[in-house]
């Protein structure tokens, strides 16, 4: 639980902090939707990954750990999907325009990243 709620306070920071810098990310209502994302993608984070992991290590092994950042992607998408305040938008990185599947990797690439950053600290 303890574990949970960590993972959870640093996606949320991860969030506001991805939002304030590209500002793809909706949340309709401001605080409570930051804070249901949060708490979805720290247990897919601590429970689902891990599983996915597994199963998909035959994969992983042929394409040599790219599949590991759609699996990242799938969160996000499980997180667009079950809160309805929540969605992602096309963003613009380096002039070029990211939309579709293209944003949602970047933007669970760049909230990983994040979390790993949050982790070491």
């Amino acid at each position: 639980m303890k574990k949970i709620l960590k993972y959870s306070l640093y996606l949320g920071f991860a969030l506001v902090i991805h939002q304030e810098l590209f500002g793809n990310l909706t949340f309709s209502p401001k605080f409570p939707t930051i804070i249901y994302v949060a708490l979805i993608l720290a247990i897919f984070e601590l429970i689902l990954k891990p599983i996915l992991k597994i199963l998909l290590l035959p994969v992983t092994v042929l394409t040599l750990g790219l599949v590991r950042i759609i699996i990242q992607t799938l969160g996000l998408y499980l997180a667009v999907y079950l809160i309805s305040g929540f969605e992602v938008a096309s963003l613009t990185v380096f002039n070029y325009f990211l939309s579709g599947f293209w944003a949602y990797l970047f933007t669970s690439f760049f909230i990983s990243t994040l979390l790993y950053i949050f982790k070491k600290l």
